[in-house]
């Protein structure tokens, strides 16, 4: 048998003191609901998410990138909880710039990400790519507002409109666009490749999560909703699936990689964003446990 050719790998060597920073940071925000949260975020390991994605990232930059996927984590994990018509109206609000809620601590959690989607349009507008920021975020925004329509209407998802949505509202999109440098044109931003490697990230999470999310009904999940007609050959599909994504973007990179000198360092990127995010997933425990009562897959 042929072994299975794996992404690179790699840390953020300052991950391990912004995680202290970031952690004190949003506790001061009012970003947590009780010391216990702010505990689990530390031992689920939470922001060294973003280390893994980004491990060639300097600090400054890092902390901004860490601060905002915390804050898409807990989202996630209120959105899991408080699964009513108000978070539509949140969702919405924020899309509009404003963070209104009655819950304090959903305040707070609004107004934090305005002020870092800000910080982020502003970089992006160095490089020209404020746009193209903007357009994923409210995607972002809107793919998520789905997710909760979906769960007050008590339908299980279609496949085919969950694997129209479930790329946006997992963050991946916004996790690229943090890898679209100046020094990265459009000549590498290869959409098939970054299709492909999106749709791998979304279905080895929904892999790893899916007995967690099985176990409390959660049907937001591509390997339940194939399960449903499949059975259990479900499992096997999805991971012969993940195994040929794998192959495909070894092989697309290769060939963007051959084609532009000036696109390698992006092709680099894309690959140890790929490879961080399975390492994360298996480092952390985020997906062995209950969260609050709910499942928290992202």
């Amino acid at each position: 048998m042929k072994a299975v050719v794996e992404f690179p790998v790699a840390i953020n060597r300052h991950c391990r003191s912004l995680d202290v920073a970031v952690l004190k940071w949003a506790w001061a925000a009012g970003l947590f609901e009780d010391p216990a949260e702010l505990e689990r975020c530390r031992l689920q390991k939470v922001n060294w998410f973003a280390g893994y994605l980004f491990p060639e990232e300097m600090p400054k930059r890092m902390e901004l990138i860490m601060k905002f996927f915390l804050c898409l984590f807990l989202l996630d994990d209120l959105l899991d909880i408080r699964m009513e018509p108000s978070m539509i109206e949140f969702l919405k609000n924020l899309k509009a710039g404003k963070s209104f809620h009655a819950d304090a601590r959903l305040q707070s959690l609004g107004s934090a990400l305005l002020l870092l989607h800000q910080a982020i349009q502003q970089e992006n507008a160095f490089s020209g790519a404020k746009g193209e920021w903007d357009i994923v975020w409210f995607d972002y925004l809107e793919a998520l507002q789905w997710e909760i329509q979906i769960k007050l209407d008590g339908t299980p998802p279609a496949l085919k409109e969950y694997r129209l949505y479930r790329p946006f509202a997992s963050g991946a999109y916004l996790a690229l666009q943090f890898l679209r440098k100046k020094t990265a044109g459009l000549a590498c931003e290869a959409e098939l490749l970054e299709y492909t490697t999106v749709r791998y990230i979304c279905l080895s999470n929904d892999l790893a999560s899916y007995e967690k999310e099985l176990a409390i009904g959660d049907v937001h999940n591509e390997v339940m909703i194939l399960r449903e007609d499949m059975g259990d050959e479900a499992l096997f599909r999805i991971q012969q699936e993940i195994n040929s994504l794998r192959k495909r973007i070894l092989l697309l990179a290769g060939q963007v990689w051959s084609q532009s000198y000036g696109c390698r360092d992006w092709i680099r990127s894309l690959l140890l964003l790929a490879g961080g995010s399975g390492a994360w997933t298996a480092d952390t425990s985020r997906y062995k446990g209950y969260i609050n009562g709910s499942s928290g897959s992202h």
